[in-house]
């Protein structure tokens, strides 16, 4: 599985511009369902099977970006966060700015740590005092590459394996779910009813996407395949969060906005334990999913969200374990095979 996260991880695709990864997903599933198309909005959605119960599962393709906002005199760019971002993680990294000639390479300069005196050295930049350095010599010179107002900028990197089974690359909240999601589809055979496998748009700037593709569908249950927070690192308390790289699949109980419902957490409990395959459970104070909105539409549907632990979430340098994607698409069959007896 480690190739396909790299080749999903090379077409970055942020907030509102998923067409390169949707290209990825679309290529990866089609000999694998039987119907597959792109809404108005730009959501994938393919089907498989016909008959009941009918079974969303839902990747949200978008990830953390930049866009340009102002080119000053001397043709350094100036730029807004789209998503979540700690902003503290952005000096000094690489980005691509998305021109209309291209992807050029650019960086995010800062003052160097000699010239700053030691109440700067104290303090964060902020958002507005960080620019991108594309080697321009003016504004005119990043016009003529082909920058302007609102071009997207994506951050530069790739997956690159770590010790034993764990990889590190930037984008793995969500490129980790859209693998977990094709190799679900790819493993499921001889499901009686309905499975529909969707890529969802700017899950990052408010679970949009996804609204109407469960208002369109209608699904009985919906399964957000996502990323979640592991806590086993020196700076994260087990009381904030209990999630370990190497333990497989996590299920969120509770999120910012919504508290799974009691059938589905019987459904993942009770399958859990028939299939023997260990899932953590969570308690999030923070944060949401494409299965924390379903819940919303129409007169309510049913959802839980299977999320693979990752560390250092919304930075160029996330960490997973691969062991720990694998359990999350066993965990992910079984759960679709067994929907039958609660949905």
């Amino acid at each position: 599985m480690l190739n396909l996260l790299s080749k999903l991880v090379e077409a970055p695709s942020i907030s509102g511009s998923e067409q390169s990864v949707r290209e990825v997903i679309q290529k990866e599933l089609k000999p694998y369902v039987d119907e597959i198309r792109v809404d108005k909005i730009g959501n994938l959605i393919a089907r498989k099977g016909k008959g009941s119960p009918k079974i969303l599962l839902a990747a949200h393709m978008d990830q953390l970006g930049l866009m340009v906002k102002y080119i000053d005199k001397q043709g350094f760019i100036f730029f807004e966060t789209i998503g979540g971002w700690d902003e503290r993680v952005l000096p000094g990294i690489k980005v691509h700015v998305q021109g209309s000639k291209g992807a050029i390479v650019g960086v995010i300069g800062t003052k160097p740590v000699h010239l700053q005196d030691k109440d700067e050295q104290k303090v964060s930049y902020k958002l507005k005092e960080l620019f991108i350095d594309i080697g321009a010599n003016g504004r005119e010179e990043v016009e003529k590459a082909g920058v302007s107002i609102g071009d997207f900028i994506t951050r530069s990197g790739e997956v690159s394996k770590m010790i034993g089974s764990k990889a590190t690359g930037a984008g793995f909240d969500n490129r980790v779910g859209c693998a977990v999601l094709i190799e679900t589809v790819k493993r499921l055979k001889g499901f009686k009813g309905t499975v529909y496998a969707a890529g969802t748009v700017q899950e990052e700037l408010g679970l949009i996407g996804v609204r109407g593709t469960i208002f369109g569908l209608e699904p009985d249950i919906v399964i957000a395949l996502d990323t979640n927070i592991a806590g086993d690192t020196p700076e994260v308390k087990p009381q904030e969060s209990a999630l370990q790289l190497g333990k497989g699949v996590t299920v969120d109980l509770k999120d910012a906005i919504s508290i799974t419902n009691q059938k589905a957490k019987k459904w993942v409990i009770e399958t859990s334990k028939q299939s023997k395959i260990k899932v953590q459970f969570n308690v999030m104070s923070g944060g949401a999913t494409d299965a924390s909105i379903a819940p919303m539409i129409r007169e309510g549907i049913p959802s839980v969200c299977l999320a693979v632990p990752v560390r250092y979430v919304h930075t160029p340098v996330e960490v997973v374990d691969m062991n720990d994607m694998e359990s999350t698409v066993k965990f992910a069959v079984e759960c679709v095979k067994s929907a039958g007896k609660y949905f």
